[in-house]
């Protein structure tokens, strides 16, 4: 074995060795949690005639598939404001919508209100960050005006009723009953926690409080929840019509997309490496140990982190595992989920097998993050890999690290390394470090502090 390299040599000859591509297209992603199909309880008295009154200002977003004419996503909107001179704005989810700002040529975009009133529309301005989007209905000659939603400025008080609006599963324009029960905790960006039911198909549409002031936009649900739902608070969905009062349609999403993907990830890599998100939540790159070794690991209350330990053929070797996920992505397209950090250690003790059978083990993946091997797809670039060993401060380890460049978002990365310790023959630590959507220079500050902490 040749003797083992500081961390910055590694990964300044990573750095050497890639050849930063640019422009392509994005690799596949976890789904994030829609509104699931479940039903909807039975409106009060109240509710119902909140809705009569305000149900026309509601649309179905149908986003078509230009060549086919046929539906490739289905979302909830609602009215903003209409003017007869510049149109009519109306806010969705940008989940909604993002086929066609992946891809504008292929698709467009079909409004149906209550009263089967159709119109197409024209997306004018997104929000990736907080999962909103603003469409703009064409003005047009004698039509009649839609009803529009005002929006609430006075904070809603926890406890209070919230009634949410939408078109699910194509069943017809519902609404929905239940209560605020204040912020989402341990989130990077601020959502509300609604108790009331959502259902695939209300995403984008409107949570109103009694007076039908919108307070929040519908955005998803946990499945393995009853009742458990999520809005965008309102103050977003303001922020975003005060920068698009002159916004016009675009001929391509594309680089704005990575520009609002980028400043996410500078907004991760500061709440990892300088210990706070920007709210005063604690959140940081820090140790912890894990049967006995002191590992790297995400700290603070936003990442979600998860231990086992088991016996494997007992009495044969034991194996405990610790996994951290910032859970910090954002909704790219369905297939795309960007700008995560995942740390995942196995550690393993010999207790009776021989020698070869313990260095055996698993010696083809180092970590859970998957083999090396080269990878090449419309998504992204292949991989560009660096291994040597490195030592850490009482251990050696064989480090790999590979990049590949996203091809439709110039500037971000999908990021892995691996780190197989390698000087004992009875105990190994299997640790990786994934960064999905970064800078090439963030990931290996991020990358950096990692290697770091190793022991």
């Amino acid at each position: 074995m040749k003797p083992p390299i500081v961390a910055a040599a590694l990964l300044t000859a990573l750095q050497v060795l890639l050849v930063i591509p640019g422009s392509a297209q994005a690799p596949p992603a976890a789904a994030r949690t829609e509104p699931d199909a479940r039903p909807l309880p039975e409106p009060s008295t109240s509710a119902r005639e909140l809705f009569a009154r305000t149900r026309d200002g509601i649309v179905q977003v149908r986003v078509l598939l230009a060549s086919a004419n046929e539906q490739s996503s289905l979302g909830s909107g609602f009215v903003v404001r209409d003017d007869p001179r510049a149109g009519a704005w109306v806010v969705t989810n940008y989940h909604v919508v993002a086929d066609l700002a992946i891809d504008p040529i292929k698709y467009r975009i079909e409004l149906r209100g209550t009263n089967e009133r159709r119109t197409h529309a024209s997306l004018v301005a997104i929000d990736v960050i907080h999962d909103l989007a603003l469409l703009r209905i064409d003005p047009m000659v004698e039509r009649d005006p839609w009803q529009t939603f005002p929006l609430r400025d006075e904070p809603l008080a926890q406890g209070a009723k919230v009634f949410a609006l939408g078109n699910p599963l194509e069943l017809g324009f519902l609404i929905s009953e239940g209560i605020y029960n204040g912020k989402v905790e341990a989130q990077l960006y601020e959502q509300m926690l609604f108790s009331g039911a959502l259902n695939s198909g209300m995403s984008g549409g409107p949570a109103i409080d009694a007076a039908g002031r919108v307070v929040g936009v519908n955005v998803a649900t946990r499945r393995d929840g009853e009742s458990l739902s999520f809005l965008v608070p309102v103050r977003f969905v303001r922020d975003m019509l005060a920068r698009s009062t002159s916004a016009r349609p675009r001929r391509e999403w594309r680089s704005e997309i990575a520009r609002q993907l980028l400043l996410h990830q500078e907004f991760v890599t500061r709440t990892l490496l300088d210990g706070a998100d920007g709210s005063g939540r604690p959140a940081n790159f820090t140790t912890q140990k894990l049967s006995g070794r002191v590992v790297p690991t995400l700290g603070g209350a936003l990442p979600r982190c998860w231990a086992d330990t088991r016996r494997v053929d007992e009495p044969r070797f034991l194996r405990e595992r610790l996994r951290c996920d910032l859970k910090g992505g954002l909704f790219v397209n369905r297939r795309l989920t960007l700008g995560d950090a995942e740390i995942d250690h196995v550690f393993q003790r010999n207790i009776s097998l021989v020698t070869p059978q313990f260095l055996d083990i698993d010696s083809e993946s180092p970590s859970h993050l998957g083999s090396l091997t080269t990878r090449f797809d419309q998504e992204v670039t292949r991989d560009e890999c660096r291994a040597d060993f490195v030592r850490g401060a009482e251990r050696v380890y064989r480090v790999s690290m590979c990049v590949n460049a996203y091809r439709k978002f110039p500037g971000l990365y999908r990021y892995r390394v691996d780190a197989l310790q390698v000087d004992d023959v009875n105990q190994r630590l299997k640790s990786g470090l994934e960064l999905d959507g970064f800078s090439f220079e963030n990931a290996t500050r991020i990358t950096q502090a990692f290697l770091e902490r190793l022991r």
